[in-house]
């Protein structure tokens, strides 16, 4: 490794050592992905643009590197990206600022900085934090320069079905605030239904998922279950009441005749939300 610079300046993320953070050029090979990285998904056509970027300008920020303990190589601490846009152009070796700070701090940081980090991606990386670390959400807040609210608001998404933590993979378009707002939802089935709305587009606004979740909780209300099953019921026995009883009594049809009045008061009270 050629040392390119051993004086930067001191940085609060690279430790309190006094062996100032130094920029340093190493060889691909001997750098490790880092198996914490809170990025889980790379856009490959982004990838591209970025080592078309790099090839024509130059990396302008070096990538982030711990040194292993034992041996001669580095674990990756930030810019998975631009190591792997330096592996696209064929390239054996990248800039990087050796650091000792902790390496989770720091990659997460650096990702939550440029604010297009995958909400779920984040909401797991907060959380490998606070159980490997003990730390409670408002000291994670203060690591990360987030209010301690956000950072909750950012863990509710655990909540989330593994189902749609999946699917959201393939759907990115699906914001953060929406996401929220499925995974504030207490019933999974409830979940998983509000989600197929939005996924089909029936569902494109904060506003709209909120009144989605307002209707879907209603219909799942189990009194209104309870009776549509029971209608369903009454449905069955009408039919076959109309193909094997020939005549009917006064007694009988007026019954009837009320019971289909009452239903109609009922269902008219109903119909102005529909």
């Amino acid at each position: 490794m050629t040392p390119l610079s051993s004086k930067l300046g001191k940085d609060i993320f690279f430790g309190t050592s006094e062996d100032l953070p130094r920029i340093i050029e190493i060889d691909l090979s001997k750098i490790t992905p880092n198996p914490d990285q809170p990025r889980k998904t790379f856009n490959q056509e982004s990838l591209r643009e970025l080592a078309t970027t790099i090839e024509k300008h130059g990396l302008i920020q070096p990538i982030t590197v711990k040194k292993i303990d034992s041996g001669d190589g580095y674990i990756l601490v930030a810019g998975e990206r631009r190591l792997r846009a330096f592996e696209l152009l064929g390239r054996t070796s990248i800039p990087a600022i050796l650091t000792t700070g902790n390496t989770e701090e720091i990659a997460l940081i650096e990702n939550i900085q440029r604010e297009d980090l995958d909400p779920l991606d984040e909401a797991e990386a907060l959380n490998l934090m606070i159980k490997r670390h003990g730390y409670t959400q408002e000291q994670l807040g203060m690591i990360i320069g987030k209010a301690q609210n956000t950072v909750s608001q950012t863990l509710i998404l655990l909540k989330l079905p593994e189902v749609i933590r999946e699917q959201h993979r393939t759907v990115p378009h699906v914001n953060k605030s929406i996401l929220m707002e499925i995974a504030r939802l207490k019933d999974e089935n409830q979940q998983i239904k509000l989600w197929k709305q939005i996924t089909q587009g029936r569902l494109t606004t904060v506003k709209a998922t909120r009144k989605g979740q307002a209707a879907r909780s209603k219909a799942d209300n189990p009194i209104v279950q309870t009776v549509v099953r029971n209608s369903k019921k009454l449905a069955n026995s009408l039919d076959y009441f109309e193909k094997s009883v020939a005549t009917l009594d006064q007694d009988s049809y007026q019954s009837l005749m009320n019971t289909y009045e009452r239903l109609g008061v009922i269902l008219a009270k109903f119909s102005s939300n529909n």
